[in-house]
């Protein structure tokens, strides 16, 4: 299922349009764009692509705006939306807004999530702080070198992934 060309043009020209007055800063006027351009999108609105990365710009764009609850919705939405689950981007944007708000818990459950998509790449330029929640568990669960260990190696406890990792 596919927009309308019409519709899906509208669409990119106001994401453009809110991705410009994000990268200066200005992140109501972005908000108020990528908000028009998810409008376009017929209902369920998180059946269609565009929703998860317009989701994920809104999120963006409240997280800017300091208003976390706002942001953790719109990512949470873009998760939902087709192929959210396997975008590291939503999983760490979403582990970033539970560390910033204290859930240290919840961070580290969507930052390994992140990590498993995406690796260490996903934390680079990013604070350090949010990759060392998970240094322990990460140097743990690397394969072993030696064949002896290879035959423990499905013993392992992996009690630190989060609960849905693989729901995809």
């Amino acid at each position: 299922m596919e927009l309308p060309d019409e519709i899906y043009d509208r669409i990119i020209a106001l994401s453009e349009k809110g991705d410009a007055y994000a990268e200066n800063e200005q992140f109501a006027s972005a908000l108020a764009q990528y908000q028009q351009a998810l409008a376009l999108l017929p209902e369920p609105k998180t059946d269609w692509e565009a929703a998860t990365w317009l989701y994920a710009a809104i999120g963006d764009a409240y997280l800017n705006k300091q208003q976390p609850d706002d942001a953790l919705n719109a990512y949470e939405q873009a998760l939902q939306s087709p192929d959210g689950t396997g975008n590291a981007y939503i999983w760490f944007s979403i582990g970033q807004v539970y560390y910033e708000q204290g859930n240290i818990a919840k961070a580290k459950q969507h930052f390994m999530s992140a990590y498993i998509l995406d690796g260490h790449t996903i934390f680079e330029d990013e604070k350090p702080e949010y990759f060392a929640l998970l240094r322990t568990e990460v140097e743990s669960a690397e394969p072993p070198t030696d064949s002896k260990s290879d035959a423990n190696l499905g013993n392992k406890n992996n009690s630190w992934l989060p609960p849905d990792w693989n729901k995809n």
